[in-house]
Order: C-alpha cells, then structure tokens, then sequence
C-alpha cells in the first residue's frame, strides 16, 4: 500500500465512518486564538502544527468564526488534523464544521484533483443516500496550487461516537450533509480543508450549497 492509499482512509472529517474516533485523540475545546502561548486565563491555545494548517487554510478563505472552537485536534503520523465548530456544538451533534488536515510528503503521490476525487469515492462508501460531487475547477494563490469542489451526501448516518460522558457508540436518524472542499499541494505536502453543514435531509437536486451559492456560505 502507498503512502497515499495509506492517507486517504482517514481523509474525510465530516461523516466519514472510517475516521479515527475523536474520543481517543481530542484534546479539550478551545475557542479559536492564533496566540502561541497560554494566557493568563489558561485558555487553551493552538500548537504550531494546528497554527500551520490554519495559515494555509486562510489563503483560500477557510477560517472558522472567533467565537468558534477548536473541538478536536491530532498529529498522527505524517497527519495533522483540527476541527473547528461554534462554541456551543459537540463534535457529536454539529451543524457546521470547518476540518483542516495536513498529509507532509504527500505531494509527490498523488495530485489534488486525483486526491478530491478519491475523497468523493470514499463518501461514495458511506453514504445511505445520493453522493453529490461536483469540482469546481483549479486554483492557484500564492504559489500554492488547489483543486476545489462541492460534496455531500443526501442521507448519512447519524453516528454519535463514544465519549468521556457517552459509554458506547449510538446512531440517531440519518442527517444531509454538504461541503465546500479545497485540496491543496505545495512542494512536498497536502492540505484538505472543507466547510460543511448538517441539514436535514435533502434530494441531489435540492443540495443546500451548490454552485450559485457556495460563495455565500463561504462568507458566512
């Protein structure tokens, strides 16, 4: 298997089953900071990895609201992940969520257009509904190279992960789900960063973000 095949497992944050579960990984919430250190208050603050990824993410207009938190973090490996959601959510019942994760040295595997592709076909393994995908074509800011699309699913299972305060794993009605994904490569690393919502569910033809209004919910 290559470091590619490897990655893509564990690409997707939103309702991807195969994600490693947050309970074992996640550090405690924090609101959004870009300080390095903490202050006085003891607020938690982002490590330099998350502070990376975040310095990426905003050349391509992901950057979550300051009264959002970052509700999960992780550094595998080669891959760095963050979550962030508004203050009063849990990563077991979102609405929206921005995802930021790194891959260092993946660049010379795979292209971001063949990386978002393989992105869709794993939500393709998941969801109980209609899988809608739609790239929007090649960006180039910065020196930075990206591929940037829509994808969702109509129907996605509901799974509530076991936590500190929740003993086992439950699954609730199924929920729609839609995001605006950028996959970016320089030199030597990929960055995935997607914006997405939980919805009711929805038909293909009604997706909530489609290609008049992804603009919008990025500026939200």
């Amino acid at each position: 298997m290559n470091k590619f095949a490897a990655f893509i497992c564990y690409a997707g944050c939103a309702g991807i089953a195969c994600l490693l579960p947050h309970a074992a990984y996640a550090t405690l919430p924090a609101l959004v900071t870009l300080d390095s250190q903490s202050d006085s208050s003891g607020v938690l603050v982002m490590s330099s990895d998350v502070q990376k990824l975040i310095t990426v993410s905003k050349t391509f207009g992901f950057l979550p609201p300051l009264a959002w938190k970052l509700a999960f973090n992780e550094k595998r490996g080669d891959m760095t992940m963050a979550e962030f959601i508004p203050a009063n959510e849990t990563l077991n019942d979102w609405s929206n969520l921005v995802c930021m994760q790194g891959f260092e040295g993946l660049a010379e595997d795979v292209d971001p257009a063949e990386f978002l592709d393989s992105m869709a076909d794993t939500y393709k393994e998941h969801c109980q509904g209609e899988v809608v995908y739609q790239q929007l074509g090649s960006l180039k800011v910065e020196g930075l190279e990206a591929v940037h699309g829509l994808l969702g699913c109509t129907s996605m299972p509901n799974i509530h992960n076991a936590s500190i305060t929740v003993s086992a794993s439950y699954i609730t009605s199924p929920r729609g789900e839609m995001g605006y994904f950028t996959v970016i490569s320089d030199d030597d690393d990929i960055y995935l960063v997607h914006k997405s919502i939980r919805t009711a569910v929805f038909t293909a033809e009604s997706a909530p973000i489609n290609q008049q209004n992804y603009r919008d919910f990025m500026a939200e």
